[in-house]
């Protein structure tokens, strides 16, 4: 049986040759359902680097987003994550 997931699912991996810190977040469908409107403000912050290439969408409504930042990963994950509350 597949797992549902109800929550962002995030990473953060480093390229082994040059180090560069890249953050990779799963946006589950049933959490779009509920945070559509706050995801698409964080994606919209200046902080928040990516392009096109950087994002795969999925049949179920699900995506998941390559990104880049000044800051730290980690920190803008969770200024997503206060979003929320």
């Amino acid at each position: 049986m597949a797992e549902v997931l109800i929550e962002p699912q995030f990473q953060i991996f480093t390229h082994p040759i040059t180090g560069t810190q890249v953050g990779r977040i799963y946006f589950p469908a049933l959490f779009l359902a509920d945070y559509y409107t706050r995801v698409a403000q964080w994606l919209q912050r200046q902080e928040i680097i990516f392009d096109e290439r950087d994002i795969k969408q999925y049949g179920d409504g699900s995506f998941r987003l390559y990104f880049r930042t000044i800051n730290s990963l980690e920190t803008e994950y969770l200024q997503l994550v206060m979003l929320l509350f």
